[in-house]
């Protein structure tokens, strides 16, 4: 697809989960939906509710909401059948929202500026657990594969370890004097590896919380955001602009994937059919990359898609 050209500084991107449609949120506020296409990309809403600059989306399991959280403190709701917006949580925290995660049809995830992680129950809308260990901004979080364990990263230069069911804190890193910028799980649960401001990989194992085990000092400046390829590499976004391919354990660059001209960029998101990884950057466009290479190298060709069977309504 063509590059999104939007009028400010794109902060974060979201990927519908079934269907061809990207949401991208800018530092007015602004949230744009796109479809988006080889032959050509289609705008499908503008979406307004944030006052100030929006730092996180997230689409539901079922891809007919998008949450977004914003620096106004305010968790939004925008349905994607009536493409209108479906609630508005005001005043969810006391300060800017930076990270937002989807648990499950029921649960979300919101963590602040201030290091504050709170788990909301969607049908009440409202906080049943707050989690207060970290003194700065909960830059990342990523649920295990048990569905109870939540890791939340911290500009604080810690890694927390939660059950989301409980509310209890389970394991806390020592303190790094380092940003952890992005987060991500690998080695089928075994390995935890984190994004930091340095341009280090920091690596944890599974249970072992107090220290890293190992560090990948590949990136010559902070590394924002990871997505998982598979088990064993990320894709990474830095401030140097580049998007690279990096192998964990072994430890080791595999290839750059592109890059936005030594704009810094900001998020990196994959499409539900890993034909695309989408990447935000400082030049306020949303660029596409092809890397459905690399996934029909693991899988196989499993036929071709069968179409987005999810669209969006239309504006009213």
């Amino acid at each position: 697809p063509n590059d999104l050209v939007l009028s400010s500084h794109v902060m974060r991107l979201a990927m519908h989960p079934t269907a061809s449609i990207i949401a991208a949120s800018e530092v007015t506020g602004e949230i744009q939906l796109h479809e988006y296409a080889v032959e050509g990309n289609k705008l499908g809403a503008r979406i307004n509710h944030h006052t100030q600059s929006c730092r996180s989306l997230e689409f539901s399991l079922d891809g007919k909401t998008l949450f977004s959280g914003a620096k106004d403190a305010n968790i939004g709701a925008f349905d994607l059948q009536t493409m209108k917006p479906s609630g508005m949580m005001a005043a969810a925290h006391s300060t800017a929202i930076s990270s937002l995660l989807v648990v499950d049809e029921t649960t979300l995830v919101s963590g602040d500026d201030d290091g504050v992680v709170k788990v909301w129950d969607l049908r009440q809308r409202r906080s049943c657990h707050e989690l207060k260990e970290h003194e700065d901004f909960i830059s990342d979080m990523k649920l295990a594969e048990d569905g109870r364990t939540l890791l939340c990263a911290g500009g604080d230069g810690y890694l927390s370890v939660w059950n989301r069911k409980s509310g209890k804190l389970l394991a806390m890193s020592d303190q790094f004097d380092d940003e952890l910028l992005s987060l991500t799980i690998l080695k089928r649960g075994k390995k935890v590896v984190c994004g930091c401001q340095s341009g280090t990989l920091a690596i944890f194992a599974w249970d072992n919380w107090g220290d890293m085990v190992d560090r990948f000092p590949g990136h010559p400046q902070s590394v924002e955001s990871m997505v998982k390829v598979d088990e064993d590499s990320v894709f990474t976004c830095s401030e140097d602009g580049i998007i690279r391919i990096v192998s964990i354990q072994p430890n080791k660059l595999l290839g750059v994937i592109g890059e936005h001209d030594g704009y810094p960029i900001e998020h990196l998101a994959l499409s539900h059919d890993q034909r695309f990884l989408a990447s935000c950057a400082h030049d306020q466009r949303v660029k596409f990359w092809p890397v459905g290479y690399l996934f029909d190298e693991e899988e196989g060709e499993e036929g071709e898609e069968e179409g987005d069977d999810v669209a969006m309504g239309d504006a009213g």
